[in-house]
């Protein structure tokens, strides 16, 4: 297998400027994913996650990850992917599919991402949802009440662009996500009760 190398600039993201609905929604998603980051190393305005409650090691716990899993109906090797090697990139985005025409799909929230052995499958779809917002490899697509946001996140290399990963996901999955992070540890066991 080899790295999937794609475009520096691919026709899907050649869209219109966005409307005033879009961006109002845009509007709530940008600051925390981008500005306010949970990776502070990637914004100097980043905020840790302790700052809102929740253990520094929540990242390598079940009690975040199941919450945020289940607002987007995520489930691995079904509709969540991850590699653990840029080589095996073509391999998972074809099994998400997520491939070079996955804009078009938008039927189900999915992502094919790679996650290196310095972090987590939780902390990587944040990072990478952060990139691909903040380098515009997005685009928005109304669904109801909703849109849907195709997203890309690539690194430079000395080849040409590498895919590190591939997303289709609600703007209310984002919101919500964003949601249950502030609200903190409390919030989530107050959301477990409440479901019995």
């Amino acid at each position: 297998m080899s790295t999937l190398r794609i475009s520096e600039h691919p026709e899907w993201i050649d869209v219109k400027s966005f409307n005033k609905k879009e961006l109002e929604v845009l509007k709530e998603i940008l600051p925390f994913y981008i500005i306010n980051t949970l990776q502070e190393s990637y914004s100097y305005r980043g905020i840790p996650i302790t700052n809102y409650g929740w253990a520094d090691n929540v990242w390598n716990t079940k009690e975040l990850k199941e919450q945020l899993f289940h607002v987007a109906n995520l489930s691995l090797e079904y509709n969540l992917f991850m590699a653990d090697r840029l080589e095996n990139m073509d391999e998972i985005c074809s099994k998400a599919h997520l491939d070079n025409n996955f804009y078009q799909y938008r039927d189900q929230e999915r992502i094919a991402i790679y996650v290196n052995s310095n972090s987590n499958l939780v902390l990587s779809i944040f990072k990478h949802i952060r990139n691909s917002l903040a380098h515009g490899r997005f685009v928005m697509y109304p669904s109801g009440d909703d849109y849907i946001l195709a997203m890309e996140s690539v690194d430079n290399s000395r080849q040409g662009l590498v895919l590190k990963a591939r997303m289709v996901l609600r703007a209310s999955t984002l919101i919500k996500w964003m949601e249950i992070i502030k609200n903190g540890p409390v919030d989530v066991v107050k959301r477990k009760r409440m479901k019995k």
